[in-house]
């Protein structure tokens, strides 16, 4: 049987930090086959200390995995951040490349900044999760398929070797997302949360004007992927801290999966009006001109649902604080349902551009 299995702790960022760091500590042929990865170059002999959970302060956080290399009077300080299925926190990355890190990191390892150098690394499980701070180098779990990882220990060389059988269990019903959701393949929440996150991704990355984003919404009972779409200019130019909340607003369609269950499909996508940036309603309901905001909110639903009506869409309007309609989604199978989604966005986003353009010309809206 797998021990990561017997031990539940394959996506346990903790557990699989400390087997990483097990076998760079073994095998220094391991560790650098692992560096050479990211395009770090290590002279040779270097001499390293790895750390687990260095914690820098509240304001910056607890990066999973540091490796220092020191050769000479030059070292080099390599963080990196291990991701097993979770998404990045709230501005993690730039967090860590932020020059208060820095600092703390040089004065935790007693290290003379200008004689330092910072790299990092993004290692995540997630096929397409991509680190928000450019300088983070993205490595996926998959390249421990690959041959040439170097283990002396035999009993090392039997775990990686579960690892290793896990990660192909993990990533084979990927490989063919659609396939694997309509055919009912055994997978566990992340893997279909990856399976819909890749063919969603697929269906509208080729049109730049659109941002994509997504990620997890739990509750009773649900855990939700949601996929998120919008464009620039539906969303205010400044925060409405800025400006006040009676002309905010930030409009993006988006579509709910629960997690949870054997669902296959879509079942609709949702239109939503919120403030510039989202606050919950119990954080905005007392500000001066709330009731403005929802004002707009409520003519930017009228003319919306009137304009998509008018373009041969079936919709149904929505009285909820944030949500302004909803769209059905149909098709017998998920590729059928992807390319009816990719229609009905379309239609949207020209319907959606018209709405905002007239609320903004009315100067409702900035």
């Amino acid at each position: 049987m797998n021990v990561f299995d017997v031990l539940n702790s394959f996506y346990r960022e903790d557990v699989i930090s400390d087997f990483l760091v097990s076998c760079f500590k073994e095998s220094e042929e391991f560790l650098l086959k692992f560096l050479h990865e990211a395009y770090i170059s290590i002279d040779d002999g270097t001499e390293f200390v790895l750390d687990t959970r260095v914690g820098l302060g509240k304001s910056i956080g607890t990066p999973d995995l540091i490796v220092k290399a020191v050769h000479g009077n030059r070292t080099k300080l390599i963080v990196v951040e291990n991701k097993m299925g979770a998404a990045e926190g709230h501005e993690q990355t730039n967090r860590y490349v932020s020059m208060e890190a820095k600092v703390r990191l040089a004065n935790k390892y007693q290290l003379d900044i200008d004689h330092t150098e910072f790299h990092y690394i993004f290692l995540a499980l997630d096929t397409t999760v991509r680190p928000r701070n450019s300088q983070f180098i993205f490595l996926n779990y998959d390249l421990f398929l690959k041959d040439g990882w170097t283990l002396h220990h035999e009993k090392l060389r039997m775990v990686f070797e579960d690892f290793k059988l896990k990660l192909h269990h993990f990533y084979t019903p990927l490989r063919k997302p659609i396939n694997s959701l309509e055919t009912g393949m055994e997978m566990d929440r992340i893997q279909r949360k990856i399976c819909w996150q890749k063919i969603l991704a697929a269906a509208f990355s080729l049109k730049s004007e659109l941002i994509l984003d997504w990620g997890d919404v739990a509750g009773a009972g649900r855990h939700n992927f949601i996929f998120l779409i919008s464009k620039s200019g539906w969303t205010s130019e400044r925060p409405f801290q800025h400006d006040g909340i009676a002309r905010t607003f930030n409009v993006h369609v988006d579509t709910y999966i629960n997690m949870l269950n054997n669902q296959k499909g879509l079942n609709e996508i949702g239109i939503r009006f919120e403030t510039y940036p989202y606050e919950p309603y119990q954080k905005v309901k007392h500000l001066p001109n709330y009731d403005a905001f929802i004002e707009n909110k409520r003519i930017f639903g009228e003319e919306l649902i009137n304009r998509v009506k008018r373009n041969g869409l079936h919709a149904r309007p929505k009285s909820s604080r944030l949500l302004v309609m909803t769209v059905p989604i149909e098709g017998h199978t998920v590729d059928d349902q992807i390319h009816h989604m990719k229609h009905q966005v379309e239609l949207l986003e020209r319907c959606i551009d018209d709405v905002v353009n007239d609320m903004k010309s009315r100067f409702l809206i900035i």
